[in-house]
């Protein structure tokens, strides 16, 4: 499976946000090489659980972005994060217990998820934030 990478098509063209999506990005790519050099579980729970809690911590910044600005789709946005870390914090308990089919599905999964976010929801907040001259 080729390693996901950050491309310039995938900037929304607000700094805060892309500087996320692209450590996001980095994250994902380090939990794939920790599979692929076969890493211990505990060290690829770690991957795992910084990339939950990075998503997290992205979230808020967009959430409040969204609430300081009244976006208009900010409800629809909230529960596409709110899904995204319930299925995250999903397969993280599923390794850690054995039941998870495996890294690279994964890896597809959150790979089609974070294209698919980026390039609808995100750029349309990211267009609504420049239509406004917000910066950041």
């Amino acid at each position: 499976m080729a390693y996901m990478e950050w491309q310039p098509s995938l900037d929304v063209g607000f700094g805060k946000i892309d500087e996320d999506h692209r450590a996001l990005v980095e994250a994902m790519r380090q939990l794939q090489m920790a599979a692929d050099q076969g890493q211990t579980k505990e060290e690829i729970a770690k991957v795992l659980n910084f990339l939950r809690d990075y998503t997290v911590t992205h979230f808020g910044t967009e959430e409040s972005l969204m609430i300081r600005h009244n976006y208009p789709a900010a409800s629809a946005h909230f529960v596409a994060h709110a899904d995204l870390v319930m299925q995250v914090s999903d397969f993280i308990a599923d390794y850690r217990t054995g039941n998870i089919v495996g890294i690279p599905e994964m890896l597809v999964f959150l790979e089609k998820w974070l294209l698919e976010h980026i390039q609808g929801p995100d750029k349309e907040l990211g267009a609504f934030l420049a239509s406004r001259r917000i910066e950041g």
